[in-house]
């Protein structure tokens, strides 16, 4: 049991310290403030990739670096609604209908559109048939048992880790795209199983963010005496990537940013967390992992640029995942995670995450006008920027131009032969809204910069000004 130690003022002295003083890889150059070019003037192109420093920490002013933009009762607060929305399954709701209804959607529209396999080769009716009959929706389970995510898994539009892809050649359709990739759902995600396949290999459950289908062996049932006993202690985030927690096969079963489990002791320096594991006739138990203050913190950690950036650098460079494909990221599950151990809760999707927080519209505006709207009006590291299809973080300016972290896909370009394509980046990284204008293929007439709608302030707790965003591209991420 936590004792009245573990909420010491002194803890939580300790806990700031160790994450500010944690490893951020390699000094760079305070660039963030030099001189901004005059609004209008001619700017040279940037080689995005090559000239921006790919560390968050470089567009940081450092008299704010460690200024919290959100108050600690506010923070309090956001923290209250993001675990209220997280365990919403746990408290039941509806009663399965909106699930049963978006699964028999699903899968009637892979019955009629099948798409294509990983090979390029089209995928059959017996193939989709075959995955209709498993799910025996048509006696559709009334189930409703809680259970949580007992590893990193996936929800899925139909009961099947199968690929459905797009048109083989065209862009945005091939892998990653995995239409049938809702999202990853990381360890200890709740959930409430509606339904379960004819198999039983299979789940069809609501989470906070999605209803969609799990694999039943990366699930446990939890039952009141559990609830009880996990929602009585506090929470952590997880700050550090692909942290060890319990042996397995192959790197076993391990956590990264974003990942929130509850915690039962601190002896001071260490957290004490309790991880979700699938005990005797598949109910959930915990077991018991010390965890270093740099690999998670106490939820909410106090929302600095630090605390932000330094959380983003352990993202940098990795690999493009459509849906949380592979256990990777796409954009907004990048921008998702990243806030999590700051208590801000964002919705699944792009779309939905634009409507979270002060909406600030710049639909009309020239490119130019877009960036001076950004500069004087964005937070660092506070705010998000949309388009149809991509979301980013505003993190500073470089050379007068916004600075932004995303996990991005690739830029639209307009190849010799008039066709669309893309060039890829497929990781996280740090760029202008201008990226690719240096290249003929894109230039100035294909940049997000563009297609950008409008800035969404996080912290903030305003509404939503009747913001209504528009739909979504996939090919650019969800």
């Amino acid at each position: 049991m936590l004792t009245p130690q573990f909420l010491r003022p002194a803890y939580f002295a300790v806990l700031a310290l160790v994450f500010v003083l944690g490893a951020c890889g390699p000094k760079t150059p305070d660039i963030a403030f030099q001189p901004k070019a005059k609004w209008g003037e001619a700017k040279k192109p940037l080689d995005d990739l090559r000239e921006l420093p790919q560390d968050a920490a470089a567009y940081i002013d450092k008299t704010k670096a460690e200024q919290p933009f959100l108050s600690a009762e506010a923070a309090k607060m956001r923290t209250e609604v993001y675990l209220e929305r997280l365990f919403a399954p746990w408290r039941g709701g509806g009663n399965g209908a909106y699930a049963r209804k978006s699964a028999m959607r699903s899968l009637s529209a892979y019955s009629r559109n099948l798409g294509y396999d990983e090979s390029g080769q089209p995928r059959t009716k017996a193939w989709a048939d075959r995955i209709v009959q498993n799910a025996n929706l048509r006696y559709f389970a009334n189930a409703r048992r809680p259970a949580i995510a007992v590893a990193n898994t996936n929800l899925r539009a139909i009961p099947t880790m199968d690929n459905r892809f797009g048109t083989p050649g065209k862009p945005g359709q091939g892998y990653p795209f995995d239409i049938l990739q809702v999202s990853a759902l990381w360890l200890g995600t709740p959930m409430l199983v509606d339904h379960v396949s004819r198999d039983g290999a299979w789940a069809l459950v609501e989470t906070a963010i999605a209803p969609g289908w799990v694999r039943t062996d990366e699930l446990a049932y939890v039952d009141d005496a559990f609830i009880a006993q996990y929602h009585s202690r506090p929470f952590a985030a997880f700050v550090a990537e692909d942290v060890p927690l319990l042996p397995g096969p192959g790197k076993g079963l391990r956590a990264g940013v974003g990942t929130v489990l509850p915690v039962e002791d601190s002896d001071g320096v260490r957290l004490k967390i309790m991880v979700p594991v699938a005990g005797a006739g598949g109910r959930a138990e915990t077991s018991p992992v010390w965890l270093t203050q740099g690999q998670a913190a106490l939820m909410p950690l106090t929302a600095t640029p630090g605390n932000v950036a330094r959380a983003a650098n352990q993202m940098m460079g990795q690999t493009y995942g459509w849906g949380g494909l592979d256990g990777k990221r796409d954009c907004s599950a990048a921008t998702r995670d990243l806030l999590a151990p700051f208590g801000l809760w964002l919705p699944r999707n792009s779309a939905a995450q634009a409507k979270s927080g002060s909406f600030m519209s710049l639909e009309g505006m020239a490119p130019e006008e877009k960036e001076q709207a950004i500069l004087r009006n964005g937070v660092p590291f506070g705010t998000l920027i949309w388009m149809p299809g991509h979301i980013l973080l505003y993190i500073g300016q470089y050379k007068g131009h916004p600075i932004v972290f995303h996990n991005v896909w690739g830029m639209r370009t307009l190849e010799p032969d008039g066709t669309e394509g893309r060039k890829v980046v497929g990781k996280a990284v740090i760029t202008t809204l201008r990226l690719g204008e240096i290249y003929p293929e894109v230039g100035p007439g294909r940049i997000m910069l563009n297609r950008v709608k409008g800035i969404t302030l996080v912290a903030p707790s305003g509404g939503r000004d009747g913001f209504e965003p528009e739909g979504e591209a996939p090919e650019d991420g969800q």
